[in-house]
């Protein structure tokens, strides 16, 4: 078994643990009488969706890449991404089941029913990134033996879909858990994360593709088609 085969291993099964273990106390919690059935079936409903779309777009979107070429050094800003994501998402599911200190409003349905809409968008959509990537794709900053500039589907007018589509998936997130306070991590630590995460990637592509990069970038937006 490869790297990149364990990976996919230990995330789905981390996001298997993760919707059991919500399932479970989100039952406790209705069965104690704590929390509606309404929330239950958001939260588990949700986490479902969630787990779905990781065994998605870890497995069946995913191709084996071709010779491994170079990457660059930096091991850190992956896993602060992932870090402050997974913090945002567990602070929202506990102020969603019990705290409820920093929720957005006690006008519950119709913000989470935004949230699922923006979160199966972003999910459509970075599906369609991955699928225009394809090969290529790598949570690692690297490129391989013959590897092309990406510049189709999403990625002709922006460099950095997959991101965005991370991006828009956690203020789904917090919006469908109801919790301003998840929302304001992911604005002070996430999103910090990926700009610094863009940064790098850039920088790296610049040396690998040369004008070829600069070209695409005098053409493209980094992150917000039109804007930035």
């Amino acid at each position: 078994m490869n790297s990149r085969q364990k990976s996919v291993l230990i995330r789905v099964t981390v996001a298997v643990m993760v919707f059991l273990y919500v399932a479970y106390v989100a039952n406790n919690y209705v069965l104690s009488g704590r929390l509606p059935r309404f929330d239950f079936a958001v939260i588990t409903g949700f986490v479902g969706i969630y787990f779905i779309w990781t065994i998605i777009s870890e497995t069946l979107l995913y191709q084996d890449p071709d010779v491994f070429v170079t990457e660059d050094d930096d091991q850190w800003s992956y896993a602060y991404l992932q870090l402050s994501s997974m913090i945002a998402l567990f602070y929202a599911a506990i102020d969603f089941l019990s705290t409820h200190y920093t929720r957005i409003s006690d006008l519950e349905p119709g913000i989470i029913y935004i949230g699922v809409i923006l979160f199966v968008i972003s999910c459509i959509y970075r599906g369609w990134g991955l699928r225009a990537i394809g090969k290529y794709f790598n949570p690692r900053i690297a490129v391989y033996e013959g590897h092309q500039l990406v510049t189709s589907g999403p990625y002709r007018s922006i460099r950095h879909p997959l991101y965005l589509g991370v991006f828009i998936s956690l203020l789904a997130i917090d919006m469908i858990f109801n919790s301003w306070g998840a929302l304001l991590i992911t604005l002070l630590f996430t999103l910090p994360a990926l700009v610094y995460r863009i940064k790098l990637e850039e920088e790296f592509m610049l040396k690998y593709f040369g004008d070829r990069y600069k070209e695409y970038m005098q053409n493209s937006k980094r992150l917000i088609p039109g804007l930035w």
